[in-house]
């Protein structure tokens, strides 16, 4: 929601959805004695669930390029990052695409030397290909990890509500009966 942007970055919030997510499961490890059965049992399991999938999640999610702000970059950003490159490397050292195949970072270099750079100059043009390499890995991965990621919410937040709706009735059945906090 855009409204809630201004509440802080969301890799910040990020952080925090994990941070809560491994400290819950270990609270009611501890809370419930390391027994569970019942109903509770299937609260527990799909705590469990949303856990492990959670890992997997977090996986996904850092194979997604993103901004300084958390933001998801979209494949026409990267795009634009791979052609100012481009643009740098033909307009500031004066070389033309057809020149070398950037994939081959040996050939990148013995056009540098026939062109004449000197070394300095020829570091920050391997650096800058090695970006552009970097980059097209990342549009490689991007929109498959986009569609895993997708999936992901379909596994994860069922279990998720499974997990919370159990626990609400848990908590009412709690008070219901008389049990009270022990302070």
């Amino acid at each position: 929601m855009r409204s809630l942007s201004r509440l802080g970055l969301l890799r910040h919030w990020l952080e925090f959805h994990i941070f809560l997510c491994t400290l819950g499961p270990a609270l009611i490890l501890f809370h419930t004695s390391f027994k569970f059965g019942g109903l509770v049992a299937l609260s527990f399991w799909s705590m469990v669930a949303v856990f492990l999938s959670g890992i997997i999640g977090r996986f996904i999610y850092i194979q997604i390029p993103r901004t300084i702000e958390g933001r998801e970059l979209r494949l026409n950003e990267v795009r634009e990052m791979i052609s100012n490159i481009g643009t740098i490397l033909t307009s500031s050292y004066r070389l033309d695409e057809e020149s070398f195949n950037r994939n081959n970072i040996r050939k990148i270099r013995a056009v540098l030397r026939k062109n004449g750079l000197s070394r300095a100059e020829s570091r920050k043009v391997i650096h800058l290909v090695h970006q552009e390499i970097s980059l097209n890995r990342r549009i490689d991965r991007l929109m498959t990890m986009q569609k895993l990621f997708r999936y992901w919410h379909i596994a994860h937040l069922p279990f998720a509500m499974v997990m919370l709706i159990i626990m609400v009735i848990h908590v009412v059945v709690t008070i219901i009966f008389g049990y009270r906090w022990i302070f």
